[in-house]
């Protein structure tokens, strides 16, 4: 609730609904069996990669607001589900990087639609990191070109990688963002140490990328972020606490 109030940092009457009805929802993904929430693996990559089809024939199609967050969300959790059975299925080299090479591109290719590449870019570091972390250091090298040519594609878009940083947020905001997120990183990273599962790596990622994220911006001032999309972090947030609040719980 920290981490939340400090996205947030003035509670109107309505972002206190958006609140509430984020947590009804991780406390409802809290009740689904985990067979449930592993099954939406295929339906999020499928999804995600007709969003790709869909921009690539209709490039110019409109999109409202509502819809580019969720074009966000679809290609997120598209390529976070895939990496949570990474571990258990020890794929042969070619065939990881091959497909982690096409999930980049096609979730890159759909931030980059929906103007929100620089996204990409945080993202892509979080994965380096959990990457060394399971010891696939032979792909880490592959996501690193990518997330360059993330930057290129981003500097020829026309937008700032770099910014002033966000504004109105004081520097106790920046140190509570900093410690809840850390918290909550290292509860994770615990729960992973226990026992290695979907239910607990799910959250760790989750929270490697969203700690990952506000350093970028609060730490070297990137123009974008999860801090500068509320509605977006919740979208983001809510699974892994759902996720984590099961694991924590003994919940199978």
């Amino acid at each position: 609730m920290l981490l939340v109030y400090s996205f947030f940092r003035e509670l109107t009457f309505v972002r206190v609904l958006i609140v509430l009805a984020a947590a009804a929802a991780a406390f409802g993904i809290y009740r689904l069996p985990q067979r449930a929430i592993e099954a939406m693996k295929y339906p999020l990559i499928v999804i995600s990669f007709m969003v790709t089809a869909l921009f690539f024939f209709y490039p110019k199609i409109a999109l409202a607001d509502a819809a580019r967050t969720a074009i966000v969300f679809l290609s997120f959790y598209g390529f976070i589900f895939y990496l949570m059975n990474m571990d258990e299925k020890d794929q042969d080299f070619f065939k990881e990087v091959t497909a982690l090479s096409i999930l980049f591109f096609s979730s890159g290719f759909n931030l980059f639609m929906t103007g929100k590449l620089v996204l990409m870019i945080s993202f892509a570091l979080a994965l380096v990191l959990f990457l060394f972390i399971l010891g696939r250091h032979r792909i880490i090298p592959f996501i690193g070109a990518y997330a360059i040519i993330a930057c290129v594609m981003v500097y020829r878009q026309g937008a700032n990688i770099l910014g002033s940083g966000l504004t109105g947020l004081s520097s106790i905001n920046k140190y509570i963002l900093l410690g809840a997120s850390l918290a909550l990183l290292v509860t994770s990273f615990v729960l992973v140490m226990k026992k290695s599962t979907f239910a607990s790596m799910l959250p760790f990622f989750g929270f490697l990328y969203i700690a990952m994220d506000i350093l970028m911006v609060v730490g070297i001032k990137f123009s974008t972020g999860l801090l500068y999309q509320p509605v977006l972090f919740l979208a983001i947030l809510v699974p892994l606490t759902g996720v984590m609040l099961r694991t924590e719980g003994g919940r199978s």
